[in-house]
């Protein structure tokens, strides 16, 4: 144990900004995407690779179990698991309540997700030698695996909430959810490849080998958080055991939380109605190619398989690499520009939008374009947004309610959208336009709780801090340069400050009057550096005003001249 800890003690030194005024080169990377301060970037990147080997080796799973699935049983079989899978959590939910409380009494907040992660690993080689030893494990698995996404994720998401306050989540998160994205797409486009080569059982070795990598680093991840971006003092814990309901209770004491589960899942109702209508109409143009017939010996017609695989390929390759595309480039913008609060309405607007477009022009190419543009949203800025809510509320929160909401209320919302589903389709005999209309109304009650969950978060993040705009510390002096000559000039760190724990500032440079600098005058943003190199011969002055905009856009400016000219001309002009 003392060499683990040795071990982790010089990775940690070696990891650390020496000088933490300076950007690395991971952190002027990342920074095209996001706003981050000069000592995030390692525990950022070493968060994204903990989120892409996870998601990178779920989705190598995932792709496995159908196969397993339908040799071992049936497609209908498949609908009964997730109702297992939800009775399983109701089990679990309690237990998990009271391993929070006895693991969060250890020092370091890795250790819920570690020991949680571990289990799965353990699980997971079990998996794999019974698979070899030819036993029927196809049904279990595929059980497993389903709680195994909910859980292990959420509780990722839980430790990285727990590691940093509300300002800097809001601007790092972003690229954590991009790295899950990125293993998304890579996980399933290599999945088949990777089978083909070492079997269903190779694959459940090699993931729960990958699956090692996280379960490691995440000890790692928590030393490299530096101490303005970290999360406030864990609350004080408990001595009295939980009661086996308490981790229901989290969710239902707290307003907050209610608005999130209720949100799970009407979410589910919305995307589970819409894979329905948008499978309706893939059948149907089969149907109208001639695709979907028998053929008299009894042969499914290939060109259906051929038509509907095609389709289903090519729109889920779509959706998961548009996904990442908003999850690089737009999210950090949007949370940047509008706020959580003003993330949360993008998806319900978009839904109320696109399936109003499919009842006026109800044909396949409006449903797949409206089902894509709803599912890469969901799966990018949505997901990011919901995660993003649980960092100002409790740490009890963080883990007990989350994981109460993410698996047992999201897979409860399954069961209800199956059961909704099958009602309406084969009791009631609800037409695709009924299934439509019930879409909209439902993006309506969304976009409502959506707004309630906005306005609570907006409260609750000014109880855990607001936001003050940046303070002018120290004042520029006036520059003096010999024009035909380089100069440089580099803007203390100090000059600006921000009291806000855990903000960040970006800085932008402009001529006071045109705001546009001349082509003579560099400016390097994340190392508030000028490069000056005035024309030779050339001579006068320019005032340049600088200024620092926090995430949520409030500035401040400060501003400078700059004096060129021939050497004596600049001595002259000089103070004094």
């Amino acid at each position: 144990m003392k060499l683990v800890n040795s071990v982790y003690t010089e990775l940690a030194s070696y990891f650390t900004v020496v000088n933490m005024k300076n950007f690395t080169r991971t952190e002027r990377f990342l920074s095209l995407f996001t706003t981050l301060r000069a000592g995030e970037g390692r525990g950022a990147r070493i968060l994204c690779a903990q989120a892409f080997v996870l998601m990178f080796a779920y989705y190598l799973l995932k792709v496995i179990r159908e196969p397993m699935i339908l040799a071992d049983g049936s497609a209908e079989l498949k609908a009964y698991t997730t109702a297992i899978q939800a009775l399983l959590l109701m089990v679990i939910v309690p237990y998990f309540a009271r391993l929070y409380q006895r693991a969060s009494a250890r020092k370091g907040k890795h250790h819920i997700f570690r020991n949680t992660l571990l289990f799965f690993v353990f699980n997971l080689f079990a998996f794999a030698l019974a698979f070899q030893m030819g036993f029927p494990v196809a049904i279990a698995f595929y059980v497993w695996l389903g709680i195994f996404s909910v859980m292990v994720l959420t509780l990722f998401w839980a430790f990285a909430t727990d590691l940093f306050n509300l300002k800097s989540g809001q601007r790092i998160f972003p690229l954590i959810a991009s790295a899950t994205a990125l293993g998304a797409l890579l996980g399933a486009g290599s999945a088949n490849w990777l089978d083909t080569k070492l079997g269903h059982g190779g694959v459940m070795v090699f993931s729960a080998c990958l699956l090692i990598i996280p379960l490691w680093l995440s000890r790692l991840t928590e030393v490299l958080i530096p101490g303005d971006s970290g999360a406030v003092t864990p609350d004080i814990r408990e001595s009295e055991p939980y009661p086996l309901m308490e981790g229901f209770q989290v969710v239902w004491r707290s307003r907050y939380l209610t608005l999130i589960a209720c949100l799970v899942i009407v979410l589910n109702l919305i995307n589970t109605n819409g894979e329905y209508i948008l499978a309706s109409f893939v059948t149907t143009e089969a149907h109208a190619l001639g695709s979907l017939g028998v053929l008299e010996q009894g042969v499914p017609n290939s060109l259906a398989d051929s038509f509907i695989t095609r389709f289903y390929s090519q729109y889920l390759f779509i959706t998961t690499s548009l996904s990442f595309i908003i999850q690089l480039l737009l999210v950090p913008r949007i949370f940047n520009r509008f706020g959580i609060r003003g993330a949360l309405h993008f998806l319900p607007l978009i839904m109320i939008a696109s399936y109003s477009l499919i009842a006026l022009f109800p044909i396949l190419l409006v449903v797949r374009a409206a089902m894509i543009a709803e599912n890469s949203i969901n799966y990018s800025l949505q997901t990011t947004t919901r995660h993003t809510l649980f960092l100002p509320v409790k740490r009890e929160e963080k883990y007990v309610g989350k994981h109460t909401i993410d698996t047992f209320f999201f897979r409860v919302g399954d069961v209800l959208s199956g059961s909704f589903v099958y009602l309406a389709s084969t009791v009631v005999g609800l037409s695709i336009v009924g299934f439509v209309s019930i879409n909209i109304a439902l993006a309506t009650i969304l976009l409502v709780i959506s707004r309630a969950i906005g306005t609570r978060h907006d409260v609750s993040a000014q109880e855990n801090i607001g936001n003050m705009p940046p303070i002018v510390r120290t004042p520029l002096e006036d520059l003096y340069i010999t024009a035909g000559t380089l100069s440089y000039m580099q803007i203390d760190a100090d000059t600006f400050i921000d009291p806000d724990v855990g903000d960040a500032l970006r800085y932008e440079a402009f001529a006071l009057h045109s705001n546009r600098l001349p082509g003579w005058i560099k400016f390097d943003a994340l190392g508030r550096n000028f490069q000056f190199h005035p024309p030779a011969s050339s001579e006068g002055c320019l005032q340049i005003r600088v200024v620092a905009r926090d995430f949520d856009g409030l500035e401040a400016e400060v501003s400078f001249t700059v004096n060129y000219g021939v050497r004596e001309q600049a001595e002259q002009t000089g103070p004094g």
